[in-house]
């Protein structure tokens, strides 16, 4: 059975926290878009591992997978803290390149070069240059600005030598990681090639003992980084971030509570079931629930939240986020070129009539058989794939199970709006999230037939000469 499904709440545990006299901000505890500062919770295990195997360990370079909103980043950034290390970090997009992520650490050190010694007065001057590296031929074009100043010009340091081998060499003079966020995002040609400078780091990082590479990603891509450095042996260290239980995610509500006076034990369960195991969604709810009543931080006396107050919340949370998911929708469902088969619509159907929690390959093709008897199952393992995929909207996210869902709730109970299946044949129980997200989405005056129509005109018309390899 998947991750996501937890048992219910049980009473939690105290859990000591200072309040500074003068209160705390809501936005220092409840935080969905950045990792977990105050409001970072739980964890022990992974946090004992990545510090006393990890950190700790000269050499060593460390991969952190897990599923998105997991709450990886907020690990990296609370070990590092206890540790007393420094990070650069780099985010990876789907477009970024090897000699891109390469020069972005090089640009977090802040190392410069004595380029020339000049006379003159201070100022700047605009630079534009093109290197290369002898390792894996990359190459990075360097736009930039040249600061002079008594007499002396310097350049960025990655301009006289883009190569691993330098990176950790500057990154260890000044005691400095280097951690790579989103590495699922990248193309598969660049993350081999990442895969090689990792090995670079764990031949030269030895030297340095506070500086190791440490990746963050989903579990398919970490396991072709792995594969790809196998040569790395046992200096590389890889650890599961798995999603949140409700004890877990419970933590992040009291610890919120005690820092800011807060109650949320009338709206707990359904927060807790709506948030799918997801760290960042609780957060959000937390967060729009604050908003609510008008709470920005410690509050005087106790402001107990209502079911009232947790429906607003939703509502809300649908009301500011269903632009985004109506475009990833239109990039999940755009037609590339005429098939046998619609197959991101067949496929985001079925999961629409999976629990939350997601399913199989195997149970979203028995699901879809029942309708196309004879659909390919390399159709659903290829497309499954490229809905994991930013081109495709990101829509679908592989668990650490191995079953598939959507990436957030929120998309589950869009998905089951826009195709009409509001009512489903799974448990009362497992639809705890999805009717919250539907009651939500529900409530809002929108006009969802138009949003319908708008897609579906997408479905027909957006048609490209773009080939691919399945029916």
């Amino acid at each position: 059975m998947s991750m996501f499904r937890s048992k219910k709440p049980q009473a939690p545990e105290p859990v000591s926290v200072e309040v500074p006299k003068k209160g705390v901000r809501v936005a220092e505890v409840f935080t969905p878009s950045v990792p977990a500062g105050r409001g970072f919770v739980g964890r022990e295990v992974e946090m004992k591992d990545l510090r006393t195997k990890g950190l700790r360990v000269p050499g060593t370079q460390i991969v952190v997978w897990g599923e998105s909103g997991a709450g990886k980043s907020s690990l990296i950034n609370k070990a590092l803290l206890d540790e007393g290390l420094t990070a650069v970090k780099t985010s990876c997009t789907p477009d970024s390149t090897y000699s891109e992520i390469l020069a972005s650490a090089f640009a977090g050190t802040g190392a410069f070069y004595v380029a020339e010694s000049t006379e003159g007065t201070e100022g700047s001057v605009a630079l534009a240059s093109t290197f290369g590296s002898e390792l894996i031929g990359a190459k990075v074009e360097v736009t930039g600005t040249a600061s002079v100043a008594s007499g002396v010009t310097r350049q960025p340091i990655t301009a006289p030598q883009l190569s691993p081998q330098r990176l950790v060499a500057e990154l260890g003079a000044r005691d400095l990681s280097w951690v790579i966020e989103d590495f699922h995002k990248v193309a598969e040609t660049e993350r081999t090639k990442l895969a090689h400078a990792l090995k670079v780091f764990a031949d030269e990082g030895a030297r340095y003992e506070s500086t190791r590479v440490i990746v963050l990603g989903v579990s398919e891509s970490v396991d072709e980084l792995v594969a790809g450095a196998t040569n790395v042996g046992s200096r590389l260290v890889d650890i599961q971030v798995p999603p949140l239980g409700h004890d877990e995610l419970g933590k992040i509500l009291d610890v919120g509570g005690r820092l800011l006076n807060l109650d949320f034990s009338t709206i707990r369960s359904e927060l807790l079931d709506t948030a799918v195991g997801t760290a960042s969604i609780t957060h959000a709810l937390a967060l729009a629930c604050c908003d609510e009543r008008e709470v920005t931080r410690t509050v005087d006396e106790t402001t107990v939240f209502s079911k009232k107050d947790f429906v607003a919340a939703a509502q809300g949370y649908v009301r500011t986020r269903s632009g985004t998911v109506r475009a990833r929708f239109r990039s999940a469902l755009k037609v590339h070129r005429k098939r046998t088969y619609d197959n991101t619509e067949i496929i985001l159907r079925a999961l629409t009539q999976l629990p939350e929690s997601g399913g199989t390959v195997g149970e979203i093709l028995a699901i879809i058989r029942r309708e196309h008897k004879d659909y390919p199952s390399s159709n659903a393992t290829h497309y499954l794939r490229e809905l994991q995929e930013e081109r495709r909207g990101a829509l679908i996210r592989k668990t650490a199970s191995g079953e598939f869902r959507f990436d957030e709730p929120l998309q589950h109970a869009y998905a089951k709006s826009y195709f009409g299946l509001a009512s489903s044949s799974h448990p009362a129980k497992e639809q705890l999230a999805t009717s919250a997200w539907q009651d939500a989405l529900d409530a809002l005056v929108v006009n969802w037939a138009s949003i319908a129509a708008d897609l579906a005109a997408d479905h027909d018309s957006l048609v490209d000469a773009e080939d691919e390899p399945t029916d």
